[in-house]
């Protein structure tokens, strides 16, 4: 997994990476907060931390949403950001965020090209991340 983390997504062990409306991965909807949830790379393992969001971050399993605070997750497992339902995966494999965290910004306010827009399901091409239907 080490080599994924690093080769595949540019990720650096021990960097915190800000998801919201505001971060270094950037999710244009109004559910989602300015920095919603942190993805820090502990140990060459994705830890993840809700950041006192408004509207939650949660865990998928078996289609029930499990309210999640903080720990270890896989790169693959559902979660929901929001009211945008992911993966780590998903997020991290868009092209225009893999290319940006190589470069990894120091200031993600200026990270604009981590925008990732949502749409309703049946718009988006990528099965890893579409918003919500509760």
């Amino acid at each position: 997994m080490s080599n994924s983390l690093s080769n595949d997504f540019g990720l650096i062990n021990g960097q915190t990476y800000i998801i919201g409306r505001k971060g270094h991965i950037c999710i244009d909807s109004p559910a989602v907060s300015k920095h919603h949830a942190a993805i820090i790379i502990k140990n060459d393992r994705i830890y993840l931390r809700d950041l006192n969001s408004t509207n939650g971050t949660y865990l998928v399993n078996n289609d029930s949403l499990v309210d999640f605070e903080e720990g270890y997750v896989t790169s693959n497992q559902p979660i929901v950001i929001g009211d945008v339902r992911c993966t780590i995966c998903g997020l991290l494999a868009l092209p225009r965020v893999k290319s940006a965290l190589k470069n990894h910004p120091s200031n993600f306010e200026d990270a604009t090209s981590l925008v990732i827009p949502t749409m309703p399901h049946n718009e988006t091409s990528d099965p890893d991340i579409r918003p919500l239907k509760r």
